[in-house]
């Protein structure tokens, strides 16, 4: 069996710099060796649609759709919840909520208060979005329910300070207020107070809460996401990315933090590619001969993993002079510019280690997952279509490929792979936990050692 080596590659395009160290082999199959990691991209709530349950292909197809089809009815259809008071309101906006998201959940859920003056100054105070307080007059309203229409003074004033950046002093206000009402959305505001202020261990623990007070804000559950995946650990992070897909099937947060997941998964782990007997995988990337270069790499990968960035690229461009016609020392060239950011260095050198191994599916997959990164979508769709042709088992390439296709509108290609990306996990005998054993505290692989 090939060796299982580690990809390298910077995170997904949201600004962070961040890895996790997650591993899992997958069985070999006859006639073919899947994927040496089975990413798991679990877009629904739904199970997986398994080819053997159907006659065929397009049996699959239709039944895939069918279950896509009622998981938006039931995200419309969601159990009737409360009536929004003003409080939370304020919280939601102070936790970060978008302005969509809830003019959305005042149509669904309506409030507590009328919309006259006496309620709307103080949300004017509150520097509440105009957006909302525009539409708040056309809310349902629902005075009766039992929430207080109130928002505090100290609400108005932590609110005030947040918006002026102000985060120390809205943030010592806003725990008083939170422990003392031990509310869901407070929480929430106390979670991206802690956030914006860099800390995501306090960050977390007040989401955490949150979701502990109110298990069906799926919001909190996608902050959740969104910081464990700072934090590096790929497997909460897919945890709160499916629990918030549970409560809201077509939250969009959610499914981008799914993938993400699946991106991170990959990313981590070394390959051997699906099948044929014309492609290769990363073990199959060879040095040439000169002993001085291969050092040089080695030392680069040392140098890299002590964040001696300066130094690695020295040690990888040396050892590409001296051998320039390795496509090892570009690859991880590479994605040691991807981990910087530096984009066109970046997306160079992987060109040029496809030039020189056209066919090893591991320098594709980091070619396009970086080509993602930096937002080069259109390209990227292009990388995943060919290694797709090349081999319809890798199926690694499918995660990104799916979130590229969305990002350029191209919903229904993205919903057909989607569709393939399931029908290919459900040939193997992965399963659905490879991330299971996953170690966050693992050393984190910056290159592919000689």
């Amino acid at each position: 069996m090939m060796q299982n080596f580690l990809l390298q590659a910077s995170a997904w395009p949201l600004g962070f710099d961040t890895h996790a160290a997650l591993k899992s082999p997958c069985p070999r199959r006859s006639g073919w060796l899947v994927a040496g990691f089975c990413v798991a991209l679990v877009i629904s709530a739904a199970g997986l649609v398994r080819a053997q349950d159907a006659e065929s292909v397009g049996d699959a197809a239709r039944a895939f759709r069918a279950r896509r089809a009622a998981q938006a009815n039931q995200d419309t259809a969601r159990p009737a919840q409360s009536p929004l008071s003003a409080t939370t309101l304020v919280a939601w906006q102070m936790a970060g909520m978008a302005v969509p998201d809830m003019l959305n959940e005042l149509q669904l859920r309506g409030i507590t208060f009328v919309p006259d003056d006496p309620h709307l100054n103080p949300l004017k105070d509150a520097q509440l979005a105009l957006e909302l307080l525009a539409a708040l007059p056309n809310v349902p309203s629902h005075p009766d329910a039992s929430s207080s229409s109130e928002v505090p003074q100290a609400l108005i004033a932590t609110a005030q300070a947040f918006s002026g950046k102000n985060y120390a002093t809205a943030r010592h206000t806003l725990e008083t207020l939170a422990q003392r009402n031990q509310d869901a959305s407070l929480y929430a505001a106390l979670g991206n107070l802690n956030f914006v202020s860099g800390d995501l261990p306090s960050a977390k623990t007040a989401f955490l809460r949150s979701a502990q007070l109110d298990p069906s804000f799926a919001y909190a559950h996608v902050r959740l996401a969104q910081i464990y995946y700072r934090l590096e650990q790929g497997s909460q992070m897919a945890d709160e990315a499916k629990q918030a897909l549970r409560l809201q099937p077509a939250n969009a947060e959610a499914h981008k933090y799914m993938a993400l997941s699946a991106t991170l998964q990959m990313q981590d782990s070394g390959g051997a590619a699906s099948g044929g007997n014309q492609v290769e995988d990363l073990s199959d990337l060879k040095a040439g001969s000169n002993t001085e270069a291969k050092n040089l790499n080695n030392q680069g990968i040392a140098l890299a993993q002590q964040s001696e960035w300066a130094k690695a690229e020295a040690a990888y461009k040396r050892a590409i002079e001296l051998d320039p016609q390795v496509a090892l020392y570009y690859y991880n060239l590479g994605n040691l510019y991807t981990k910087r950011r530096f984009t066109q260095q970046a997306l160079a050198a992987l060109n040029k280690a496809k030039t020189l191994a056209p066919r090893n599916m591991a320098v594709r997959q980091n070619l396009g997952y970086t080509m993602c990164q930096f937002h080069l979508f259109s390209d990227a769709v292009n990388e995943f279509h060919e290694m797709l042709e090349m081999d319809p088992h890798w199926n690694m390439a499918r995660p990104c490929l799916i979130q590229a296709l969305d990002a350029l509108g191209r919903k229904q290609e993205a919903d057909q792979v989607e569709m393939d990306y399931k029908l290919y996990k459900s040939s193997d005998d992965s399963g659905d936990d490879g991330d299971a054993d996953a170690d966050a505290d693992d050393s984190k692989k910056t290159g592919v050692h000689l």
